[in-house]
């Protein structure tokens, strides 16, 4: 914003081509990944997304750069923004994995069978979670105490069951 406003001022919109790539790609494109982690937790947990993200930064620093360079010091430097773009190009694409993933995830139909009532309440991102992770509690034990466990957008939850509560429905289900 500030190479944009001194070149406003200066009346030379040489590097132009840079202010706006860097706005792009580091400003909107950078807020846009993040409302879609912020969104969808679960995506934005993963190591991929930390690599995806790395590899973004890396390139919306050396993109524009490399064409500033590119317009001032002369074409030899066009390997610069070339190699840029491509890093930004191999983030965005590994973007797309992590959404497709992440739908492909949501999509999965729960497996409900195995779950404790309180889980069922709570949806499909319940699914995968093996019996034991679901609850400390076997299915015959009386359970005191706090379960915890994710709401429908990923954020973590927790809810007090009574000390009468039985797993499966015997007394309350908290």
């Amino acid at each position: 914003m500030v190479g944009g406003i001194a070149m406003g001022i200066a009346h030379d919109f040489t590097l132009g081509p840079a202010h706006a790539h860097l706005n792009l790609i580091g400003g909107v494109m950078l807020f846009l990944f993040g409302l879609y982690y912020r969104m969808i937790p679960a995506a934005g947990a993963t190591p991929l997304a930390r690599i995806q993200g790395g590899l973004h930064i890396a390139g919306a620093v050396l993109f524009p750069a490399g064409i500033a360079l590119s317009i001032t010091q002369g074409p030899a430097y066009m390997p610069v923004p070339v190699v840029g773009s491509l890093v930004v190009t191999a983030a965005v694409v590994l973007f797309g994995v992590i959404v497709v993933r992440t739908a492909r995830a949501e999509a999965r139909p729960a497996r409900h069978d195995f779950l404790h009532p309180v889980d069922r309440r709570h949806g499909p991102h319940t699914a995968g979670l093996h019996p034991v992770a679901a609850h400390p509690a076997s299915h015959s034990q009386t359970f005191h105490g706090i379960v915890s466990h994710n709401d429908s957008l990923g954020a973590p939850r927790r809810q007090d069951l009574r000390p009468d509560c039985r797993i499966h429905g015997q007394g309350t289900e908290g």
